[in-house]
């Protein structure tokens, strides 16, 4: 991805891991009562491009910097592998997540939510094909073995996984016996593989597609979307759960109140934020990711009954039973309340009435 929730979502595994392998608890600072705060930590970002990531998230963690007195290292990392095993290892303390790479660590109990972005372009999952093609999206669903097609890696929410749960399951199209062929790429490749008529159609995100358009715009009139999915969840700030309270809370504080001060600071944040695409910080928590969870929940359990494997398929269901009643609670939890001063008993009303 190029734009800033983009660089949420490709770097060198190698390279990562050299970056972080100096960090450990020696950057920590004793405080009393068994709690080390830390001095560093390292912030991990996907990219495609390392040099646009430093440029655009260097003024803002140079200001998280200034503010907290703790180091911040940024660590682009080249795929998604590569920020899950950051956070699993504990080579990373903090970064700003795509949707499945974050759920998967929330899942697994490395990593919790603290924060989303406000401002952000409602982010969607597209199917793109030639401008010049006629193709239409129930074409995609016939089954007919002559249309090539190209998807987003495994854990990219949006052009890996939402087209599977939005499209084609619903519709039972199997695609390894639908479609001539079918591929996994990143954006890049997806997006050449339709200009050039290698893929008669490929999914990418929303964010992939204005990134085309402001960096490429004579590629991106070769180009034409004829799907798009519902809003998808935002990419999201986490940190490790074993971090210590002081550094959380100095981390939530900056990133909650950054953009927000009066006059001549205030607007030189903004402009920082701006540059990211974003207007500001909000709070938020691990429900965040309820939504892409039952996603991805829902589409390996397609994939489980696809292949008639009983024991594949028992197991999911039971994922996928987990997850809807989290929604459940979820759901319970945030039900809008009328105001107290708003219920009015039958006694009040007929007394109101005389």
């Amino acid at each position: 991805m190029i734009t800033s929730s983009a660089f949420s979502r490709n770097a060198a595994l190698g390279l990562m891991v050299a970056v972080l392998a100096g960090l450990s608890l020696s950057a920590c600072e004793r405080l009393g009562n068994g709690i080390n705060a830390r001095r560093e930590i390292a912030f991990s970002v996907l990219s495609a491009d390392n040099a646009r990531t430093q440029a655009l998230w260097t003024p803002l963690l140079t200001d998280l910097q200034k503010q907290t007195g703790i180091e911040v290292k940024i660590v682009p990392a080249v795929n998604y592998e590569a920020q899950v095993i950051a956070f699993q290892t504990r080579k990373a303390q903090a970064g700003w997540f795509p949707n499945l790479t974050g759920a998967e660590l929330v899942a697994r109990k490395h990593g919790e939510v603290f924060a989303e972005a406000d401002g952000l372009t409602p982010y969607q999952s597209l199917i793109i094909i030639p401008s010049s093609s006629k193709l239409r999206v129930e074409e995609l669903l016939k089954c007919n073995r002559r249309l090539t097609l190209g998807l987003g890696e495994t854990r990219d929410a949006a052009a890996g996984q939402a087209p599977l749960y939005y499209l084609f399951h619903p519709k039972s199209v199997e695609l390894n016996t639908c479609f001539k062929t079918v591929t996994r790429e990143p954006a890049a490749e997806n997006i050449a593989g339709v200009i050039s008529g290698k893929l008669s159609a490929a999914a990418i995100d929303s964010d992939d597609l204005q990134a085309l358009k402001q960096m490429a715009p004579e590629n991106f009139a070769k180009v034409k979307v004829i799907w798009a999915s519902e809003p998808l969840p935002e990419d999201v700030l986490i940190y490790r759960p074993d971090l210590d309270p002081v550094t959380r809370e100095k981390l939530r504080s900056f990133f909650l109140s950054y953009g927000r001060a009066p006059g001549a600071e205030g607007d030189r944040q903004r402009a920082i934020l701006r540059a990211l695409e974003m207007e500001g910080f909000a709070p938020e928590d691990n429900d965040h990711f309820i939504p892409i969870r039952l996603m991805k929940a829902s589409v390996d359990l397609m994939h489980a009954e696809a292949r008639d494997d009983k024991g594949l398929i028992a197991r999911a269901k039971q994922i996928l039973e987990k997850v809807r009643a989290e929604k459940r609670a979820a759901d319970a939890d945030t039900a809008p309340q009328a105001p107290a001063d708003a219920v009015v008993t039958s006694r009040e009303s007929n007394s109101k009435g005389q």
